[in-house]
């Protein structure tokens, strides 16, 4: 993200805009009188979409974001002296995602890099056209060659790889930067200056105009050079980080005008077979149309309780509930929503020692207390949410209780407090139920699901990011088994 420990404010004017003038920078070069560009023929519809009419996007996703975890691996931050400071190479990441995709028993995944492009994290925009080196395989001739070698192995791991950007900030050591400053491309305050909102590894991230820049094809041309670079033809989704309107006074635009530009990019990336993650959805009013329908998921899933008990996560999925941080513990009970892997795989930010097994073992309990229950809640409609009594009931008997912290199907219990035994629905060449508990437990009582009728013993696998482990034979009594679990563990409940 780029609000971050490296991200601190600068400047404020009195108008209520954070600027700095061209003559304040040596880097910014005066503006020069240039030949006006031709406009782009644009019959991109930007209109507000009307998701209630359906409830279902304007067009279909081209992924299944209710049925998957969303992830981000960061992957590198600048330094200071133009080198990269390297978290996870491209080699590193494949090592995480088969952990992860052992963990969740091979549950759909896709996973957007941060860092992945010039030195690192939020770097050189408005450009993304370059690979960060530093990631390459020693054995591979480019970072590009690693990235697609990424791509191919991490699919055979249930994981689509694709790319994290922000399409509206502006660095003055970009090689776009000259350009974009010429053409008019850069947000400006009523008094002409260039808007700018923090810096980032002491430079000031600008913001871009992207009505302008849409207007003369600008941002269409990026977003066809970064779909090429990275295949996202191949993989059908995109992640823009901060996507949210700026205005730019001097230019007459205005955040609603904005918001058409990106309604018009969103529909274009789709025309492509793109889908365009966010990050927010409403972030505290910086949007006006959340643009439901149009982008498929948020990594930050801002919505109520009011809100998520009304909006399928087909329209809409996430990403976590909160914003910045700030989770939101009822929402993501009753609701469910995904854990992020990011923070625990991220060594250079949040000071951890770079242990792979360490890391796994702090993304079981994420999985397990979060992504799980979303994967099974969002195969039941939500009928009712009780404000008052804090509960949420689904269809086919499926009851989520806040205040007791429990989970029940048909009176038969899934969750009680940290403790889970859901069936996994992605799986269907047989039957599984994964069993978590995040302190421990001894000779706790599990009912088994009423599909699981007749079956007499059952077998359980310990569940490792290194897979499976030997499986020990349980005996079911009355339609029940008995386990003994040791805290923060998986076991794959399966029948014989």
């Amino acid at each position: 993200m780029k609000h971050n420990i490296l991200l601190t404010i600068t400047l404020i004017c009195s108008i209520g805009f954070c600027a700095v003038s061209c003559s304040d920078d040596a880097e910014i070069p005066m503006m020069e009188p240039v030949a006006e560009l031709p406009d782009w023929e644009d019959d991109i519809p930007g209109e507000e979409y009307d998701y209630t009419l359906t409830m279902a996007p304007e067009r279909p996703y081209m992924h299944e974001y209710d049925k998957a975890m969303l992830m981000k691996l960061f992957m590198a931050r600048p330094n200071t002296d133009g080198t990269s400071n390297v978290n996870l190479t491209f080699e590193d990441a494949l090592e995480v995602i088969k952990g992860l995709d052992a963990i969740t028993r091979g549950l759909p995944k896709i996973v957007y890099l941060v860092g992945w492009q010039y030195e690192g994290h939020d770097w050189k925009y408005p450009a993304f056209h370059e690979f960060n080196e530093a990631l390459k395989r020693p054995q591979d001739a480019s970072a590009r060659e690693s990235f697609y070698w990424l791509q191919d192995e991490a699919a055979k791991y249930n994981t689509t790889v694709s790319v994290h950007v922000l399409v509206q900030d502006a660095e003055s050591n970009s090689p776009l930067w000259h350009e974009y400053v010429k053409n008019d491309f850069i947000c400006k305050n009523a008094a002409g200056s260039f808007i700018t909102r923090a810096t980032f590894n002491g430079l000031p991230m600008y913001d871009v105009n992207i009505v302008n820049e849409w207007k003369k094809g600008y941002l269409q041309k990026r977003l066809d050079e970064l779909a090429e670079l990275v295949r996202l033809d191949k993989v059908k989704t995109m992640h823009c980080d901060a996507f949210y309107a700026r205005e730019s006074p001097f230019h007459g635009v205005t955040v609603e005008q904005t918001e058409v530009v990106m309604r018009k990019m969103l529909r274009y990336m789709r025309d492509k077979e793109i889908d365009v993650t966010i990050e927010f959805l409403h972030n505290g009013g910086e949007r006006v149309d959340p643009m439901f329908g149009l982008n498929p998921a948020a990594w930050w899933l801002d919505l109520t309780a009011y809100e998520r008990a009304q909006l399928p996560a087909s329209l809409i999925a996430g990403g976590k509930a909160g914003r910045f941080n700030n989770y939101w513990e009822s929402e993501a009970f009753l609701f469910g929503d995904n854990y992020q892997a990011e923070s625990d795989f991220n060594y250079i930010d949040y000071g951890l020692i770079k242990d792979l097994s360490h890391s796994m073992k702090a993304a079981r309990k994420g999985i397990a207390l979060y992504t799980i229950p979303y994967m099974y809640f969002n195969r039941h409609k939500v009928e009712s949410y009780d404000a008052e009594a804090q509960k949420v009931t689904y269809d086919g008997g499926l009851v989520a209780d806040y205040r007791n912290l429990t989970v029940k199907e048909n009176g038969v219990t899934l969750r009680d407090h940290n403790n889970i035994f859901f069936p996994l629905p992605w799986i269907t060449g047989h039957k599984e139920i994964l069993a978590y508990s995040q302190n421990g437990y001894t000779r706790k009582e599990w009912k088994l699901p009423a599909d699981w009728t007749g079956v007499t013993s059952v077998m359980a696998y310990p569940v490792t990011e290194n897979g499976l482990g030997e499986g020990q034979e349980i005996e079911v009594s009355d339609g029940s088994i008995t386990l003994s679990l040791e805290a923060n563990t998986f076991l794959s409940i399966q029948q014989q």
